[in-house]
C-alpha cells in the first residue's frame, strides 16, 4: 500500500462528521457488557489454544516424523481460507436485515461452525482430517470474533472505547492462557484439549447472544453486487491513510505472533529435552504468570491511552517489547531465560492488543455505515500473516537447518517493523482534519 506521504491528504479528504462531532451513543453497561466480555474470553479459549498448543500436540501424536511440515500446513491453509471468507462475511453482515439483528446471526453461525471443526479434530486419526477440521474451526471462530468486534464498533461511544477495549484486550490474552492451563490437564486425552474449550465457548456465546442489543437494522441497505463483496478486500489508502498504517502495523505484529507461536512446543521439546506432559506443565506455569502481566498491560494501556489521549507511544513501546521477547527466547540457554522472554511477550501483547483496538476504532472510516466492511479488512491484517507465517516459518527453519532460533530472530524483525509502522500516523494537532478526535503524540 502506498501510504507514505498521503497522511495529511487522506485526512483532508476524510468525512469526519462522526469522528469530530458528538458521539451520542449510549454506553454499554451491566449485563450486556459482562456478556460481551465473557463471550470474548471464552471464544479466545477455543480460537487460540489450538494455534499455540493443542494442534502441535495432536499433530505430534499422529505423525511425529513430519510434525513441523504438517503443523505449518494446518495453520497456513486454514488461515489462507479465512483471508477470503471473513471479508465476504463482513460485507454480508452489513447488509443483513434479519429480525434477529445484523450481527447476532453471524456470531451464532461462527461459533457453531467452529465447534464442528473442534469436534472433527478431536476425533480425527489422520493429519488430513486435522487440517480439514482446523480449516472449519478457524473459519468459524474467526467469523465469530470478527462479528463480536464489529458489534463493539457499532455500539461503543468514543468515551468508552479505551476502557472497554482495554478490558477486552486483557481477556484476549487471559482466555488463551486459561485455555492452555485447562488443556494441560488433559495431556492423557488429547481429544478433550479441543472439546472442553469448544464447549466453554458455546456457553459464553449463549450468554452473549441472549444479552446483546442488536435490533433489526432499519437503515438503507445497498444492493448486493459482486463489486460490493470485492470492497471487503480493499480500501483507498490515500483517503484513509491512518487506517492503513494501523493495518500495516497489525500485519507486522501478527507476523511476529505467527512466527513465534508456531514451533514453541517443539522448541521446548528439542532444546530442553522435555516431554509432552512437561511442556504442558511449563506452558501452564508461564501462562499463569503471564495472566497478571497481560492484564496489567491491556488494562493499563487502555486506561492510560484514554487519560493521556495518546495511543502511539504505547504501541511503539509494546512492539519494542515484543521484539525483545523474541530475541530473549531465540538465545535462551535455560528455562528461566525462556520464561522471561515469554513473559515479555505477554506484557507486550497485552498493551498492544488493547491500545491497537482502541486506535482502530478511532480511525475507522465513518462514511457509508460500513463498519463490518472496514473491520473485515482490518481482520485481513490478522489473516495475512497467519496464512503466510507458517509457511515462512517452515522455510526459515529449513534454511537454518532445523534451528528454531532463526524463526524467532525473523519474528523480532517483524515486531520492530511493526513499531516503525505506527510512527507515520498523523492525527490531532498534526492534521487539520483527522480520521480521529484523539491526538496520538
Amino acid at each position: 500500500m502506498g501510504f507514505a506521504g498521503a497522511t495529511v491528504q487522506g485526512a483532508e479528504e476524510m468525512n469526519v462528521a462522526s469522528s469530530d462531532g458528538p458521539d451520542d451513543r449510549p454506553k454499554i453497561r451491566g449485563g450486556e457488557l459482562a456478556a460481551v466480555l465473557v463471550g470474548q474470553l471464552t471464544l479466545f479459549m477455543a480460537l487460540v489454544v489450538p494455534i499455540g498448543f493443542s494442534l502441535a500436540v495432536k499433530v505430534g501424536s499422529i505423525d511425529p516424523e513430519n510434525q513441523n511440515t504438517v503443523l505449518a500446513l494446518a495453520l497456513g491453509i486454514a488461515s489462507t481460507l479465512v483471508l477470503f471468507t471473513n471479508p465476504v462475511f463482513g460485507v454480508l453482515s452489513d447488509r443483513t436485515r434479519s429480525r434477529f439483528g445484523r450481527r447476532r446471526p453471524w456470531f451464532v453461525g461462527g461459533v457453531l461452525l467452529g465447534t464442528v471443526g473442534s469436534i472433527v479434530i478431536a476425533f480425527s486419526e489422520s493429519t488430513t482430517l486435522v487440517i480439514i477440521g482446523w480449516c472449519i474451526g478457524l473459519g468459524g471462530y474467526s467469523l465469530a470474533n470478527q462479528t463480536l468486534v464489529t458489534f463493539l464498533g457499532d455500539r461503543l461511544p468514543r468515551s468508552q472505547r479505551g476502557k472497554v477495549m482495554g478490558i477486552n484486550g486483557a481477556l484476549t490474552q487471559i482466555g488463551p492462557i486459561l485455555g492452555i492451563v485447562l488443556a494441560g490437564m488433559f495431556t492423557s486425552n488429547v481429544s478433550l484439549m479441543f472439546l472442553v474449550p469448544a464447549g466453554i465457548a458455546v456457553l459464553g456465546a449463549v450468554w452473549f447472544v441472549l444479552a446483546m442489543k442488536d435490533p433489526k437494522f432499519e437503515g438503507t441497505v445497498p444492493e448486493l453486487r459482486f463489486s460490493a463483496l470485492a470492497k471487503g478486500f480493499y480500501f483507498n489508502p490515500r483517503k484513509h491513510s491512518n487506517f492503513g498504517w494501523v493495518i500495516v502495523s497489525k500485519v507486522l505484529v501478527y507476523g511476529f505472533i505467527a512466527l513465534t507461536t508456531l514451533y514453541t512446543v517443539y522448541l521446548l521439546m528439542a532444546r530442553f529435552e522435555l516431554g509432552t506432559a512437561e511442556v504442558a506443565s511449563l506452558t501452564a506455569l508461564i501462562s499463569l504468570m503471564g495472566v497478571a502481566l497481560a492484564a496489567l498491560g491491556a488494562l493499563g494501556g487502555g486506561f492510560l491511552s484514554d487519560k493521556l489521549k495518546s495511543r502511539k507511544p504505547f504501541l511503539v513501546i509494546a512492539a519494542g517489547l515484543l521484539a525483545a521477547s523474541a530475541l530473549t527466547v531465540a538465545t535462551s540457554t535455560s528455562i528461566p531465560q525462556f520464561v522471561i522472554g515469554s513473559l515479555l511477550t505477554s506484557l507486550g501483547l497485552g498493551v498492544y492488543g488493547s491500545v491497537d483496538q482502541a486506535l482502530l476504532l478511532d480511525v475507522l472510516p465513518s462514511e457509508g455505515n460500513e463498519n463490518g466492511r472496514y473491520l473485515s479488512i482490518f481482520f485481513l491484517a490478522n489473516g495475512v500473516p497467519q496464512a503466510i507465517g507458517p509457511f515462512l516459518a517452515a522455510a526459515v527453519l529449513s534454511l537454518a537447518g532445523g534451528d528454531y532460533s532463526w524463526v524467532y530472530f525473523v519474528g523480532a524483525a517483524f515486531a520492530a517493523l511493526g513499531a516503525l509502522a505506527i510512527i507515520p500516523i498523523s492525527v490531532g494537532k498534526r492534521a487539520s482534519l483527522s480520521t480521529t478526535s484523539i491526538r496520538t503524540m
